[in-house]
């Protein structure tokens, strides 16, 4: 008996390793290639944007959103040797009307990075292209802690649904 209880225990602490390696800490919100955003980090992008532009729908997941194809255009970047200067984000930002009312976030330190990222994706996007920059992106390793939700390859982005996190456990007895 007291052997059995040291093989379930070793069990547990095994597949509790594996757990811990297969997403992020509780500090981070994602890693993109071994890369981490911090929860803090995120928090207070999300804070500093949210007091400039209260439009943004959902802004943790938009932020993330952000700050990971910001992440995964500068490993893209520094792939293809395309260089990434503060001017080359604020020209960035400037000739994409989807984005270029970020540009206000660049002022505000708390803020900045939602804009960078943005600019970088847009950079790099238009050196690329966006049929080679996904496919790119596809390849690149990205873990998020589900409290936030789960990474979807096919678009880039944050899906809220689809967290380990938030989805139910299936039921023992099927439904009539």
């Amino acid at each position: 008996m007291k052997r059995m209880r040291w093989v379930v225990a070793a069990l547990v602490a095994g597949l509790l390793t594996l757990v811990g390696c297969s997403t992020p800490s509780g500090t981070v919100a994602a890693t993109v290639n071994g890369t981490a955003i911090t929860a803090k980090a995120l928090d207070t992008t999300v804070t500093a944007v949210g007091r400039e532009d209260a439009a943004i729908a959902d802004l943790n997941t938009a932020v993330l959103t952000m700050a990971i194809r910001g992440e995964l255009a500068r490993i893209i970047a520094k792939e293809q040797a395309i260089e990434i200067t503060p001017q080359g984000q604020v020209e960035a930002l400037a000739a994409n009307t989807q984005i270029s009312g970020y540009a206000k976030f660049l002022d505000d330190p708390n803020a900045a990075p939602f804009a960078r990222d943005a600019a970088d994706l847009s950079l790099v996007l238009s050196k690329v292209g966006a049929e080679a920059f996904i496919a790119r992106a596809q390849q690149i390793p990205v873990q998020v802690n589900p409290r936030y939700g789960a990474w979807a390859l096919d678009t880039l982005s944050i899906n809220q649904s689809g967290g380990q996190l938030s989805q139910p456990w299936p039921s023992a007895t099927p439904s009539a």
